[in-house]
């Protein structure tokens, strides 16, 4: 994997963890709801998750559409 795949997977993973801390300290419960809805077992990778997960959970949090397509933008899921 080169250098520039690698830095660009852990970018794309921070930017998810910081993303996903943010929404807990919104709401937790709200939250802790949505990803158990969705990942009923393991919460995976932020950098993981694609474009309608990102949109339901966003939109489950109150995210506008300006805020949800900036986020899948950011984590790379929109073209």
């Amino acid at each position: 994997m080169g250098r520039a795949r690698l830095k660009n997977c852990n970018t794309l993973h921070l930017r998810g963890l910081f993303i996903f801390r943010k929404l807990r300290e919104h709401d937790p419960a709200k939250f802790q709801d949505v990803m158990t809805d969705l990942y009923r077992d393991d919460q995976p990778d932020p950098q993981d998750i694609g474009r309608f997960e990102w949109q339901t959970i966003l939109a489950y949090m109150g995210a506008s559409q300006d805020e949800i397509t900036d986020v899948q933008t950011r984590m790379g899921r929109r073209k």
